[in-house]
């Protein structure tokens, strides 16, 4: 079996399995399980800024698709207490991604293009997200990782391709990211047989719904 074919039958089982959770889950965008991915996003929160005084901190984190983990109260939570977030804007199939910030709650923000993504108007690359931003903290959606903090994404590449090791910024190299955390739930962590790629985005930790796994 190719690395592409495991990929492949890994992601149908997720999705598979995050279309039963949702089937069940609260009304939502996203899903949250009980407790939540969010809850664990905002006590990480908490435990980096006790004072919730977040004027001049700004959080990269992402709108989430049907199944996902829901991260909207996280992002309204950050931009209620002055934070600044930006989410992920993909413009071109094949590139990477682009940055725009949001600047009021996630619930006026309407799905656009192929995937129906909720997206802000597009401002910034990656490079200039660092140069002119530099967030703080980064929340990252994955369907899952594998042991080492290889991330398993939908298939497009675009994270690979903006943060990856042959990225546009690649992560591993870059000291102006902040804290950096993937999102999954936590039954998607330790993926077994997942195939590793030189381009493949790595993650060292990840926020789930029984709270943060460091994979070092």
């Amino acid at each position: 079996m190719d690395a592409e074919t495991s990929k492949a039958q890994l992601r149908a089982r997720i999705r598979s399995e995050r279309a039963a959770r949702a089937a069940t889950a609260p009304e939502s965008r996203g899903v949250e399980a009980e407790p939540s991915v969010a809850e664990s996003a905002w006590a990480l929160v908490e435990s980096l800024w006790p004072d919730l005084d977040l004027n001049g901190r700004s959080m990269l984190a992402y709108a989430a698709l049907a199944g996902e983990p829901d991260m909207d109260p996280v992002v309204d939570r950050f931009l209620a207490h002055g934070g600044t977030v930006y989410l992920p804007v993909v413009t071109t199939v094949g590139q990477p991604l682009m940055f725009g910030a949001v600047t009021e709650s996630m619930a006026t923000l309407e799905p656009r293009g192929k995937w129906g993504i909720r997206e802000p108007s597009p401002a910034l690359s990656a490079v200039d997200l660092l140069a002119e931003v530099a967030p703080d903290i980064m929340f990252i959606p994955a369907l899952g990782f594998g042991p080492e903090g290889a991330r398993l994404g939908n298939g497009g590449g675009f994270y690979d391709r903006t943060f990856g090791p042959q990225g546009e910024v690649p992560m591993e190299r870059e000291d102006r990211m902040g804290w950096v955390f993937g999102v999954c739930f936590s039954t998607e962590l330790g993926l077994p047989g997942l195939a590793v790629e030189a381009w493949d985005l790595q993650i060292t930790s990840a926020v789930t719904d029984h709270g943060v796994h460091s994979f070092d």
